[in-house]
């Protein structure tokens, strides 16, 4: 929708759809089914379109028909797949497991056909280009670059947050950790860090956001009771900005990651975020020399003064306007060349 909407402030047509409602028949196995078949049905009905930006997995047969395609990910979705089937086959090699892994077969075509069909394969972030050329050099010529960022209407209070920020107390670090609570979020290396770092340090907290109920399993209910780990299974976008300005480092520790928004409204809030190499960090860490730091943070985290995102043009490369404009070049503009 931001993109949408930043394509349409420079001229364009943009329209952003989604297949919401889908039928009642929809399960978590069928869903890309009835999300693939939904677009297909639109664009027949209202195409044809001089580009049609779709994730790989719905890039079909006949949706090329309507119109050339661009394959824009939002997640590394091959790699979600292969990870999801290896973690479940790990647990126990049950039928579901082996159902899943089926399915994840007949996923894993439609998306590599939809990249052998796309005109142009938009990554999002360098180390999923890196990727990508690495695994299908082939396609190098059609591989793209873009960068995602937050909304507009949301980046003042962040800032704000980042103005208020003062200099963090040296003897005790209160940790943020948000996300959901899934194995490709580094969860396991969170939960070792964590009983480490409550092993060595009587001050320090952690709180872990975002998460739902399931993070509660995977930790030791004296943390819990002792006030070293404090659970928030959901919060409301009005509440992000006070809950960044009650911590002073945030923690990031992805396996796999499409961007990671989370780590950028860390970032932007003024919080010394430690990360693994994972999602935006590579494009992130030019602009953030002080605050983004490799995962897992010393001992003693020393505190560094905050970047000035005006000056070093962070503001600026991370907006909507300006991925629209280089969407326009890395996009639309192949479009015009020959099949």
């Amino acid at each position: 929708m931001n993109l949408a909407a930043a394509l349409r402030a420079r001229g364009h047509d943009a329209r952003a759809w989604s297949p919401e409602p889908l039928p009642a028949g929809s399960r978590w196995w069928n869903l890309w089914l009835h999300q693939r078949r939904a677009i297909e049905r639109f664009a027949a009905a209202e195409g044809p379109f001089d580009a049609i930006d779709t994730p790989a997995i719905s890039a079909s047969r006949m949706l090329a028909r309507c119109g050339p395609l661009v394959v824009r990910s939002v997640q590394p979705e091959l790699r979600y797949l292969f990870y999801e089937v290896r973690s479940a086959l790990r647990r126990q090699c049950s039928p579901g497991a082996l159902g899943r892994a089926a399915l994840a077969g007949r996923q894993s075509r439609a998306i590599v056909g939809g990249w052998r069909r796309a005109r142009a394969i938009l990554c999002l972030g360098s180390h999923e280009l890196a990727w990508m050329r690495r695994r299908f050099p082939r396609w190098s010529p059609k591989l793209r670059l873009y960068f995602n960022a937050l909304p507009p209407h949301e980046r003042p209070a962040l800032a704000e947050v980042r103005r208020r920020r003062g200099i963090p107390a040296v003897n005790r670090v209160r940790f943020l950790w948000i996300g959901r609570w899934t194995a490709h979020k580094g969860t396991r290396r969170l939960v070792q860090f964590m009983a480490e770092r409550i092993a060595a340090s009587s001050r320090d907290v952690f709180t872990l956001a975002g998460c739902g109920p399931a993070a509660e399993r995977d930790l030791q209910p004296e943390w819990l009771r002792r006030g070293r780990v404090v659970l928030i299974p959901s919060f409301s976008r009005a509440e992000l900005p006070p809950l960044l300005a009650a911590h002073e480092a945030g923690l990031f520790t992805s396996e796999l990651e499409g961007w990671g928004l989370n780590l950028i409204e860390m970032l932007e809030s003024g919080m010394t975020v430690f990360a693994t190499e994972a999602g935006a960090v590579a494009d992130l860490r030019p602009f953030f020399p002080s605050c983004l730091r490799p995962f897992p943070p010393p001992a003693a985290i020393e505190p560094r003064p905050l970047e000035d995102l005006d000056a070093n043009g962070y503001y600026q490369r991370f907006s909507w306007p300006a991925i629209a404009c280089s969407y326009e070049q890395e996009a639309l503009a192949p479009l015009a060349g020959p099949r």
